[in-house]
């Protein structure tokens, strides 16, 4: 004899979460059993829900990661995920944090003309930060984010080669 195996879902609705269990010929919210059954209306898009004795009418359309539900009058926007959804969302939950401090490296070997900032200032991106001289044109080294100053590793006049730490910013 095969069984059935449960369907579990997580159906959200404002700050609660519901879990709702589907088996064969049950259902449950919360662990607890509920007799309910929907039909469609012949000729509409509207239901009728029975749920422990109560007789509803509805309208439910698709809207990701849910639905929007109009019961008797009133909209309600339900986030549905089943168990498998969940779980993944909340493994990628518990990822590390992203790395937010950042090297700025010398594009090439060149002559450090002018250095912008300095230690402990915050830059906006886009903010110029170093100007370096290569193949006798003037480069200028912006952030590409909003940051902070860690430290200034090179001075004005100072030759770099390819890959060298210029300063180090940690991205906000």
């Amino acid at each position: 004899m095969t069984t059935d195996p449960a369907i579990r879902y997580f159906a959200r609705l404002g700050e609660a979460t519901r879990e709702i269990v589907i088996e064969a010929d049950r259902l449950f919210m919360d662990g607890e059993p509920i007799e309910a059954d929907i039909s469609t209306l012949p000729g509409s898009d509207r239901q009728h829900l029975r749920m422990d004795g109560r007789s509803l009418s509805l309208f439910a359309r698709r809207a990701d990661p849910g639905w929007i539900i109009e019961l008797e009058g009133r909209l309600f926007e339900v986030g549905v995920e089943d168990e498998r959804t969940r779980h993944i969302r909340e493994l990628a939950s518990h990822v590390a944090p992203v790395e937010t401090r950042r090297d700025l490296r010398a594009p090439m070997p060149g002559l450090i003309v002018r250095v912008e900032v300095q230690e402990g200032q915050e830059v906006e991106k886009g903010d110029s930060l170093i100007v370096m001289e290569a193949m006798k044109m003037e480069n200028e080294l912006r952030a590409d984010a909003a940051g902070l100053v860690l430290s200034v590793e090179v001075v004005p006049g100072q030759a770099v080669e390819r890959d060298a730490v210029l300063l180090k910013l940690e991205q906000r």
